[in-house]
């Protein structure tokens, strides 16, 4: 007899889906099958994606099952419906032969997963009809969007900008419409005069409003160039609303920096927004805010700004931007460039980085943080050595795990318990027959079955509790063959890169860098969790200068 290790998948496309926790029912119905079939599947083996598009197969919790089937650590895996694991049927035969080449047994919830080729056949007619059919939805409803715009219509549009207020077609009487906001009208018409006649910069259009009091869309006092731009930038105001300004295209393949405040590590979604091109948006009249004059000396203005900034750059950039955070609030260093004098009394440039929190004018004129600036010289030099150091010793990704040794022990003892819990079971059967048979009297089985029940459950409990530690240590010997591949690939050339080699090289293996008072954190993105922590990680702690 054979212990199955079972495991799960569920999932669900939208994010409020799964603030819904419609997810709930898939993991449940999922649980109570796996226990009808004698396999209870542990939490460390129920892979759950909230709110991740089916359309791609860039998900965290789906990618650690896979790493898990790929080591053979999974002998059965159960998901409700094929659709559960993809949505395109490409990507459905391919997770199908790649668990079939690895012996693992897959299990839907909605059909029987046959072996004939008629069944595989039926599996292939339906992937490929449900695709269809969503392609099809798509390109209608984007025509006909489209050709409502074409046509004059607001319908289309979703919302308005800062400014207007959107009446729906319902309160419309069956026609959506702009209507401006008086007080909000002002302030757009301010901002246009600031940029197009006195010629201000956004940071001085942002210091201004703050002075005046004047709010946002959302209530807040503090204003940012970014929303000031977005709102010089939209032709609506000069009485002709844009549709089609971006088209959702799927992301690019590069590492992503350091995940946003507040935001999952990985994207739900495996399309984003990309800005389209003005010639091909359709313009839908509205009512103006400025006139056309105005909004082209405006733009002229915003492009000569433009130039101007571009003149001041010393650097293609910074090394580590985006990877970079502060430990204590947890927001975003960002790079920073002074002009000071330095040895020989001559003017030199000095890279600094800045958490974002101690900014005072981004929260309302006082400093949330207190955490000091970093020189930069020091912080990149730093980084960069720990990288250079992981690539030209990969091993020491299954030392740092190793660390007191219990993963090994774990690994010693679990298909020792395993088979200590078969002979029990073995025990305890042939304990019912010698009882049915009349060999032994019912005090003598009932403390007998007593104990060989309590002895199973005490294995059970510790087979668990180290399998957790076996699954994390197979990750990492996955992770470190994975490394030892890259090592090869970039190690010769590591002593002659250039800034954007580096850069690429660094963004591809930390996931980010905490900038605490006293130490420096840096956080390899090697095999970690979704939340980009995890006893997989590794992390180096360095002193702070």
């Amino acid at each position: 007899m054979t212990t199955i290790r079972a495991a799960f998948y569920a999932r669900v496309s939208s994010e409020q889906q799964a603030a819904a926790h419609t997810i709930e029912s898939q993991t449940t119905a999922l649980s109570e099958r796996a226990q009808s079939d004698g396999t209870p599947v542990p939490p460390e083996r129920q892979f759950v994606d909230d709110g991740y598009s089916g359309a791609t197969l860039i998900r965290p919790a789906l990618d650690r099952m896979r790493d898990l089937a790929t080591v053979g650590a999974i002998d059965r895996i159960y998901v409700h419906s094929p659709d559960r694991l993809a949505r395109n049927y490409a990507y459905q035969v391919l997770l199908l032969d790649e668990w079939r080449r690895r012996e693992v047994e897959l299990v839907f919830l909605n059909r029987p997963l046959g072996q004939s080729p008629e069944d595989d056949l039926l599996l292939q007619v339906q992937g490929i009809v449900a695709e269809y059919e969503r392609a099809k939805i798509m390109e209608r409803s984007r025509r006909g969007k489209k050709h409502a715009a074409q046509s004059g219509s607001l319908n289309v549009m979703s919302n308005a900008p800062f400014g207007y207020r959107y009446v729906s077609v319902r309160d419309g009487g069956g026609q959506a419409r702009f209507e401006p906001v008086a007080e909000q009208a002002r302030i757009v018409q301010q901002i246009f005069s600031w940029v197009g006649s006195d010629r201000c910069s956004l940071a001085e259009v942002c210091r201004r409003l703050h002075k005046a009091g004047e709010v946002t869309a959302t209530g807040k006092r503090i204003w940012s160039r970014q929303a000031v731009w977005h709102i010089l930038q939209n032709p609506a105001y000069q009485g002709r609303a844009a549709y089609g300004k971006t088209h959702m295209m799927p992301r690019g393949k590069k590492a992503r920096p350091r995940a946003a405040r507040g935001r999952p590590a990985e994207p739900r979604r495996s399309n984003a927004p990309f800005a389209a091109d003005p010639k091909d948006w359709v313009f839908v009249p509205v009512p103006a805010l400025i006139d056309v004059a105005l909004f082209r000396a405006t733009q002229e203005q915003l492009k000569e700004n433009r130039s101007r900034a571009r003149l001041g750059r010393r650097r293609p950039g910074y090394l580590l931007q985006g990877l970079t955070c502060c430990a204590r609030c947890g927001y975003a260093y960002y790079g920073k460039t002074t002009h000071q004098m330095g040895a020989g009394h001559q003017m030199k440039d000095f890279c600094y980085y800045r958490c974002s929190g101690s900014d005072g004018y981004r929260f309302g004129g006082e400093r949330i943080c207190n955490n000091a600036q970093m020189q930069g010289e020091f912080l990149e030099t730093s980084v960069w050595h720990e990288v250079c150091d992981l690539l030209a010793h990969p091993e020491r990704l299954e030392h740092e795990y190793h660390g007191g040794g219990r993963v090994g022990a774990s690994l010693e003892s679990v298909e020792t318990q395993r088979a200590q819990r078969l002979k029990l079971q073995h025990a305890l059967e042939r304990l019912i027959d010698s009882f049915t048979e009349g060999l032994i009297e019912k005090d003598q089985f009932t403390s007998r079955m007593a104990r060989t029940k309590s002895r199973i459950a005490e294995l059970d409990t510790k087979i668990k509790d180290d399998a957790g530690d076996v699954d994390k240590l197979e990750h990492l010997r996955l992770a470190a063959k994975r490394l030892c591949d890259l090592a090869a690939a970039v190690g010769p050339h590591l002593a002659n890169a250039d800034w954007h080699r580096r850069r690429d090289i660094i963004r591809t293996l930390v996931q980010r860098i905490d900038i605490g008072l006293e130490v420096i954190k840096i956080v390899f993105r090697v095999m970690q969790d979704a939340r980009g922590s995890g006893p997989e990680s590794i992390v180096v702690t360095l002193p702070r200068m």
